[in-house]
């Protein structure tokens, strides 16, 4: 028996219902294949978080094994878990991709929070099952190429800038691109990379909102060079900053923003710590000038009076400065 061609495959919503869903042990789950849009499909679930305290969900490509080279597959799609006690609060996010060899399932690692998922009182999980819906749809079904990178765009100055790193000729760099890496959100990092990364996501949760490039080798290669940006200047000491390591800074800084990153946090870091280098610059010379007045004491005690009352306005000054910067902490403490 033949399966049904494209034209006669059903597409309508898939629903899943996950029964036992606390009492299981593995670490990813996937559903029954499902035909939409003239394709097989599944549903790809970390009931645990695929590395975060989220609900991590997606779809799956189902006949993986049996495509042939070069394929691709474009899709509209939408994942749901159901609230069952009040269908209204039924939690939907909806998103598209070119599905290939290379990412062959997408969706939403940062679903729904496990502490809500878990909590019975917010009605997703009841009777221990939780209710799953996948809603795809293939508005022109294709087996196009894989999309190339183009230079009309921001995305060309950083191209540029990291062009000794990757090289694309015919797609070869696309091949390895996530050859021993993690999957950090909807994108593939090293290890290292990754550690940082998340830890970056879980502190300031817009960064990645709206980072958005074309080609899955260039956004390992940027994702990777931010990381690294970012643990240069972790190392970095309030004290060695200078005009020169601040201009460079903002230089870089620059360059990400215009790929989608969000580092407001970032650039609001570094003017704190210009402001704790001028402080303690300022701290500096008045115990400079308070070595020389201690010689002079005996002949000039008003002047030991004044630098009293300098040093005291020094400490006042200290106690306004963040808590958590001072001169010997990195200029990102709160990263690494």
């Amino acid at each position: 028996m033949s399966l049904p061609t494209p034209t006669d495959r059903p597409s309508k919503p898939f629903t899943w219902k996950i029964e036992n869903f606390s009492k299981r042990k593995t670490k990813k789950l996937y559903s029954d294949t499902f035909y939409s849009g003239g394709y097989e499909w599944r549903v790809l679930i970390y009931p645990k978080g695929n590395n975060v305290e989220y609900l991590s969900l997606y779809l799956d490509v189902g006949d993986l094994a049996t495509l042939p080279y070069g394929w691709t597959r474009y899709a509209q799609f939408s994942i749901s878990v159901i609230n069952q006690s009040h269908n209204t609060l039924t939690v939907r996010k909806d998103t598209q991709h070119q599905f290939d060899a290379r990412e062959f399932d997408w969706g939403f690692t940062s679903f729904l929070p496990l502490k809500v998922l878990n909590d019975p009182g917010q009605g997703f999980l009841l009777n221990d099952t939780i209710i799953v819906e996948a809603d795809v749809t293939v508005p022109n079904p294709h087996n196009s190429k894989l999309e190339t990178v183009e230079n009309s765009n921001p995305e060309s100055t950083l191209q540029s800038t990291l062009g000794s790193q990757i090289a694309f000729v015919d797609g070869s760099s696309e091949a390895t691109a996530t050859a021993g890496k993690v999957r950090f959100l909807s994108y593939w990092v090293s290890s290292e990379g990754f550690q940082l990364l998340e830890k970056i996501h879980g502190l300031h949760k817009g960064t990645f909102v709206k980072f958005s490039m074309k080609g899955q080798a260039l956004q390992t290669v940027l994702l990777e060079s931010f990381a690294s940006f970012i643990a240069s200047m972790s190392s970095t000491k309030v004290s060695e900053v200078n005009e020169e390591a601040l201009r460079l800074a903002a230089i870089s800084i620059e360059d990400y923003e215009q790929v989608g990153l969000d580092l407001r946090w970032l650039k609001q870091r570094l003017e704190e710590a210009k402001g704790v280098k001028k402080h303690s610059e300022s701290v500096n010379t008045v115990e400079s000038c308070g070595s020389s007045l201690e010689v002079a004491r005996a002949k000039v005690r008003e002047l030991e009076e004044g630098l009293a009352k300098a040093k005291a306005e020094v400490e006042a000054m200290s106690r306004d400065l963040p808590k958590s910067l001072g001169v010997n902490d990195s200029v990102l403490k709160d990263i690494v």
